[in-house]
């Protein structure tokens, strides 16, 4: 290996050169944004209100380096009192989205009840009180955010739960089918997504295939499913050795179903101390690949991180098994850019013509 000594004249050109471009070197001025534009691929971020009101560092960091975000529209948050919509908070994404040339990801219209409002709980055995509560609140909802919003997920991870009431009360395929068929009418123009967590050591094969069985079901009654969509919390300590043609089986998988694939929600847990020798290299190999086999596919559209920062991810503060050492994202604390950036920007870069 060749000495890194530079001429001192050499290096003092150098220096002044970086200086008068800001300062960095030129890998460093490249942006996510800038790639995924130029091949017409969405990469995104979930939008977190709290960190775009309170650190300038946030929006800034968004608007840089991301074409698409993730916008929440929780039942609870946007219909809080039966009758009564709070559009707030849904209106700042909006605006913020348009002033950036951004295009938003709704998520999700019917989730959890913990995500419910208190009122909903009346018409809990009501399946008549529940298809009309349901028709009313999504189509008002997906009008109100109009073509800012290019997707929707009306219904999320549907092998992990019934959601009810919906789907106690209705039928798992009849309160899926319903809510797709309302939001396609609301905006027929807007991609519908259904989505689905498949473990964070890997994406199990048995899951996948359960998902698509749901999911070509649905489609063959006529229900406007339009993307397959994943979620990819990873933890690098128990990763599957198979992690990545399983993940290449979802995307096989997808196409066969006659629908597109995105990477919904992506996060990679670094490990405890010591369960690698090099863990910010290994997390950003594992972002790289999965990227790369995303843009591998010219049917896999869209690839989103669960989050902007380290600060903010919700590995350290979630109920259930909290990691407080977790560094699962592509910025640290400080919104510097990690190997895990890296990983991905070179992805990106590495992307040739996509159909």
């Amino acid at each position: 290996m060749r000495s890194a000594v530079i001429p001192l004249s050499i290096g003092l050109v150098l220096l002044g050169t970086l200086a008068l471009q800001g300062g960095s070197a030129p890998e460093d001025r490249e942006t996510l944004r800038q790639y995924a534009d130029k091949i017409n691929f969405r990469i995104g971020t979930l939008y977190e209100r709290k960190g775009a009101q309170t650190e300038p560092e946030y929006n800034a960091t968004v608007a840089r380096d991301y074409n698409s975000l993730i916008s929440t529209t929780f039942w609870k948050a946007m219909q809080p009192d039966e009758g009564q919509y709070n559009f707030r908070a849904m209106d700042n994404d909006m605006e913020f989205a348009r002033q950036h040339n951004i295009k938003l990801l709704g998520a999700t219209l019917i989730y959890r009840p913990k995500n419910d409002p208190d009122w909903l709980m009346k018409y809990k055995d009501s399946a008549k009180d529940l298809y009309r509560l349901m028709k009313e609140h999504i189509t008002t909802v997906v009008k109100h955010g109009g073509d800012t919003f290019y997707a929707w997920e009306p219904v999320d991870e549907p092998l992990t739960t019934l959601n009810p009431p919906f789907g106690k009360t209705m039928g798992r395929e009849q309160y899926i089918d319903k809510a797709y068929r309302y939001a396609k009418e609301a905006n027929p123009k807007a991609l519908m997504v259904l989505n689905q967590a498949f473990g964070h050591d890997g994406v199990h094969r048995d899951e996948v295939d359960e998902f698509f069985d749901l999911l070509t079901k649905l489609k063959k009654s006529g229900t406007p499913i339009d993307v397959a969509g994943i979620e990819m919390h990873l933890q690098a300590q128990e990763l599957s050795p198979k992690y990545l043609d399983e993940f290449k089986y979802f995307l096989q998988r997808s196409a066969k179903a006659g629908v597109k694939a995105m990477v919904t929600e992506m996060d990679v847990y670094q490990g405890p101390q010591g369960s690698n020798s090099d863990p910010m290299k290994r997390q950003r190999d594992i972002y790289h690949d999965t990227v790369a086999a995303c843009l591998a596919d010219s049917n896999c559209i869209a690839f989103y991180t669960w989050g902007v920062t380290d600060a903010h991810s919700w590995l350290r503060g979630r109920p259930n098994n909290a990691l407080p050492d977790a560094k699962p994202l592509l910025f640290d604390e400080g919104y510097k850019k990690k190997p895990a950036y890296f990983g991905v920007l070179e992805a990106l870069k590495g992307a040739g013509d996509r159909d």
